[in-house]
């Protein structure tokens, strides 16, 4: 190709670039990228990307700049991509093996289970000022979305308060002993 025509991409000029550069870019990503299989996925979407931009190149020197920079790139994002997945899995793996957050994430899942099932118990306005707390609405807010008084959500959350925290003290028997076993 010398010249590309009207510095656009047609079907068959596609075809052609693609039949003459994508072996040799797919062994450049695979300098980057060990899976031979996602070398040839990402030179691939490279060709699609460049079909669906409309790109338009002069000569063919500014074609082939443009593609192994997109393939350079491309690598690069997967490489970036590879390390952000294999630090999350190594975190969660310790967070695994750890047996004092294993006990920690325990007793976390006690609480909340129990704080649900000690709020379902509660009478139904108390019950509903609560869950509209956690869910972080303010006091004002919990006033106007069930339409009373402010007052009246500071009483019934204060009274909320008081039931919740001694259906609590048993509770927390339970995760002392726990911690300390």
């Amino acid at each position: 190709m010398k010249e590309l025509d009207n510095n656009f991409l047609s079907s068959k000029d596609l075809k052609k670039i693609f039949y003459s550069h994508y072996e040799s870019l797919v062994v450049y990503a695979k300098r980057f990228i060990f899976s031979m299989d996602a070398c040839e996925d990402l030179v691939q979407d490279v060709f699609v990307e460049l079909w669906e931009k409309e790109v338009k190149f002069p000569d063919e020197v500014s074609l082939k700049a443009y593609l192994y920079k997109v393939v350079r790139n491309k690598c690069y994002n997967i490489i970036k991509h590879n390390k952000v997945k294999n630090k999350y899995a190594e975190n969660i793996k310790h967070a695994i093996e750890d047996d004092n957050l294993f006990l920690k994430q325990i007793v976390e899942e006690e609480i909340v289970n129990h704080l649900y099932k000690a709020i379902e118990k509660l009478p139904e306005r108390k019950k509903e000022i609560i869950k509209l707390s956690l869910k972080g609405l303010k006091n004002n807010e919990i006033a106007e979305e069930l339409g009373i008084k402010l007052q009246t959500v500071k009483t019934l959350k204060s009274q909320s308060y008081k039931i919740l925290r001694e259906q609590f003290a048993e509770l927390s028997t339970f995760i002392y002993f726990l911690l300390m076993d």
